[in-house]
C-alpha cells in the first residue's frame, strides 16, 4: 500500500491542480437517476444536480474553478458520501443500486485514495493501540515491543500526512486539530493546552483548507470559544475577540470574511454580545474600504452603521430633547452583562453630571414587572429611563439599529454620536474627552 501511496503522489506532483474539475460518474444500475454533488465555502453549502444516462454515466464540469476541498456526492434514496476534489477529473464509480461512502471506487485520484487510506489505517493504529493497553491489564505479558511498533507505525503515518501536498492530507490535520479542540474544551483545567489551541488557530491552522472541509468549518467555530476559561465573563470575550482578530489577520478574501461572519453567528447563538460589538468594530477599523462579498457581513455592518460621526437618532419618549453630551445605554433586564454596566453607570454618576453627561437609559423588556424592578434602582432622571415594551422591535432599538446588548453610545453637546460600545470601560477614553 505504502509504493502504492507514493506512485499516486507522483501522478499528483506531475499533474498539478487544474483550474476546474471534470467529474465523471458511473452507476450502470441507476440509469435515469438525479445525482447531486454539494461543496462548501465556509458554512454555506453549495449544490448542483445532473441526471444518469441509459447506462448510468455523466460527465460535468464541476462550477468552482480552483477548488480544493471536500464535497458529498447524493442519490436520492440510493446512498451517499463524502469525497475530495482537487485535482483535474475524478471519477465516482460504484456497480451496486445501494451505497455508503465506503462502497464508492475513485480509480486514478491520488486525493481519495490517499484520504481513504490515511484514515482507515488512522483507525486501524489507534485501535491496536488500545488492545495493547487493554491487554496488559489481563493477560501477563509485556507488549513493550508491539507498544513501540505501533507508536512508530503512528509516527510514520504522520509524517507522510505533514509532507504531503494533498489536500486530503490537510484534512487528516484538520481533524486531529477538532479532536486536540474538543479535548481541551473538555478539560478546562489544562490551561497549556488552550494556550497551544490559541497558538495554533492563530498561527498555523490551515483556514483555507477549512474553509472548503464542511463540517469541520462549523465545529471548529463553534467550539473555539470554549477554550477561553480563566477571566471573569467580559474579558473571555475580549480574550476571544482578540484571538479571532489575529487568525483573520493572515486571511484573504472570500475566507476572510466568511471566517468573521462564523464567529459573530457564534457570538450570536452563544450570547456573546461584547466580543460580536469588538469583532465588528476592529474589523471595520481594520478593512474600512474592503468590498464584502458576504451577504450576511453586508447586513451586519449596515446594523453597526452608526458610528463615531454619525448623526445620532432622536429618541422617542424623552420629554426633554438631548442638548448636551450623553450616555445612552440599550439593555435588557435579563442580561448579566447590561446589569454590570449599569451598576458602574449608578457607581460613577456623579462624577459624569459634574463632567456634564446626561444618563439616558433604554429598555427592550417586554414584561413590565421585570423592568419595574431593574429601573428602580437608577440613579439618573426617571423622565430619561425609557422603555416602549416592543423589545428590540421598539423604535429606538431599530432606529439606533441595537441587535444585542448591553451597546452604548456616547453622544457631544451637538447630536453625534462620539463613540459605540459594548461596555463602560472602553468608553472611558472618549468620556474624558467629550466633556460639556
Amino acid at each position: 500500500m505504502k509504493r502504492i501511496i507514493q506512485i499516486l503522489l507522483l501522478m499528483f506532483c506531475a499533474q498539478g491542480v487544474a483550474a476546474q474539475t471534470t467529474i465523471e460518474l458511473n452507476f450502470p444500475k441507476l440509469s435515469g437517476d438525479t445525482a447531486w454533488i454539494y461543496s462548501f465555502a465556509g458554512s454555506r453549502v453549495d449544490s448542483f444536480s445532473v441526471v444518469l444516462n441509459k447506462q448510468g454515466k455523466a460527465k460535468v464540469a464541476f462550477p468552482k474553478k480552483d477548488y480544493r476541498g471536500m464535497a458529498y456526492f447524493y442519490i436520492p434514496e440510493k446512498g451517499g458520501g463524502e469525497f475530495v476534489i482537487a485535482e483535474p477529473k475524478v471519477q465516482i464509480i460504484c456497480p451496486n443500486e445501494q451505497f455508503n461512502g465506503g462502497m464508492l471506487q475513485f480509480p486514478q485520484s491520488a486525493e481519495n485514495t490517499f484520504l481513504r487510506y490515511i484514515f482507515q489505517r488512522r483507525d486501524y493504529l489507534l485501535g491496536q493501540q488500545e488492545w495493547l493497553k487493554a491487554g496488559e491489564m489481563y493477560v501477563e505479558q509485556d507488549f513493550k515491543d508491539l507498544k513501540e511498533i505501533n507508536a512508530k507505525s503512528l509516527l510514520a503515518l504522520d509524517d507522510s500526512v505533514r509532507v504531503s501536498p494533498l489536500y486530503a492530507a490537510r484534512l487528516m490535520e484538520l481533524t486531529q486539530f477538532m479532536q486536540r479542540l474538543y479535548g481541551s474544551v473538555r478539560t478546562p483545567a489544562d490551561t497549556a493546552g488552550q494556550h497551544a489551541i490559541w497558538h495554533e488557530i492563530e498561527q498555523k491552522l490551515d483556514i483555507n483548507a477549512l474553509y472548503t472541509s464542511g463540517n469541520l468549518w462549523t465545529d471548529v467555530h463553534t467550539y473555539y470559544p470554549g477554550v477561553f476559561v480563566g477571566f471573569n465573563l467580559d474579558s473571555v470575550q475580549a480574550v476571544y475577540a482578540a484571538s479571532v482578530g489575529k487568525t483573520m489577520s493572515r486571511l484573504k478574501e472570500p475566507v476572510l470574511t466568511a471566517f468573521l461572519s462564523s464567529a459573530v453567528s457564534i457570538c450570536e447563538r452563544s450570547n456573546r454580545p461584547v466580543a460580536e460589538q469588538i469583532l465588528l468594530r476592529d474589523f471595520l477599523m481594520a478593512y474600512p474600504n474592503l468590498p464584502i462579498s458576504d451577504p450576511k457581513i453586508k447586513r451586519m455592518f449596515d446594523s453597526y452603521s452608526l458610528n463615531k460621526g454619525s448623526n445620532a437618532p432622536v429618541l422617542f419618549g424623552l420629554e426633554k430633547p438631548l442638548t448636551q453630551p450623553a450616555i445612552l445605554i440599550f439593555f435588557d433586564s435579563n442580561c448579566d452583562h447590561c446589569h454590570h454596566e449599569l451598576d458602574w453607570l449608578t457607581a460613577h454618576y456623579s462624577e459624569l453630571v459634574e463632567k456634564g453627561y446626561r444618563i439616558v437609559s433604554i429598555a427592550a423588556d417586554t414584561e413590565v414587572n421585570n423592568y419595574r424592578q431593574a429601573a428602580a434602582a437608577f440613579v439618573w432622571d426617571k423622565s430619561d429611563r425609557l422603555c416602549d415594551f416592543k423589545g428590540f422591535y421598539g423604535e429606538n432599538f431599530v432606529n439606533y439599529q441595537v441587535k444585542g446588548t448591553p451597546t452604548i453610545f456616547v453622544t457631544d453637546g451637538e447630536g453625534k454620536i462620539a463613540g459605540r460600545f459594548a461596555k463602560l470601560a472602553e468608553a472611558w477614553g472618549v468620556l474624558e474627552k467629550n466633556k460639556k
